[in-house]
């Protein structure tokens, strides 16, 4: 395994991921105070917790996989592998950014009774810096957005007809 074959965006991908898996094991939330504490982590919540870990744990394993080793080979789908992956990276920020705005429950309270611990807020940042190296491989691999039509976004002409307006 070549490390050199890395860029910027993928070594970023990589270590927020590790680093994000690390801090799901941290308190999230915390209450009470003395022996009679209580606490969470990222692993109680599945859709804002759980999921996020499991979407950076899968971008850690195309980077390993496809980047650095070249083992492996992904076929072709209907949208860029980039794209996906910015995708993919932006999906696991907003769900971790939503956890925190939420805030954590307990037995159907929620509110004032769970306060944010730092597991939490390193796990955010790590999730948004997956979605930063997610956008730093999309721009340094060259790939577009997909269009409207599916297509490339040239400005072709259809059959017999006029060009497609800009907008």
């Amino acid at each position: 395994m070549d490390l050199s074959k890395l860029s910027t965006g993928d070594k970023v991908m990589g270590g927020s991921a590790i680093a994000l898996f690390v801090f799901s094991f941290l308190h999230w939330f915390t209450a009470g105070a003395g022996q009679y504490t209580l606490s969470q982590n990222g692993w109680d919540y599945f859709f804002t917790g759980i999921v996020p870990v499991l979407i950076g744990l899968a971008i850690l394993a195309y980077v390993v996989a496809v980047k650095a080793a070249e083992a492996v080979t992904i076929p072709d789908l209907p949208v860029e592998h980039p794209v996906l992956i910015l995708g993919f990276g932006a999906f696991a920020a907003l769900l971790l950014i939503l956890r925190l705005l939420m805030g954590g429950e307990y037995g159907g309270y929620s509110g004032d009774l769970l306060k944010r611990s730092f597991g939490l807020y390193l796990s955010v940042l790590a999730g948004i810096a997956l979605a930063a190296g997610a956008f730093l491989s999309f721009k340094e691999s060259g790939a577009s957005l997909p269009t409207k039509g599916g297509g490339t976004g040239g400005g072709t002409t259809p059959p017999g007809g006029t060009p497609p307006t800009p907008f």
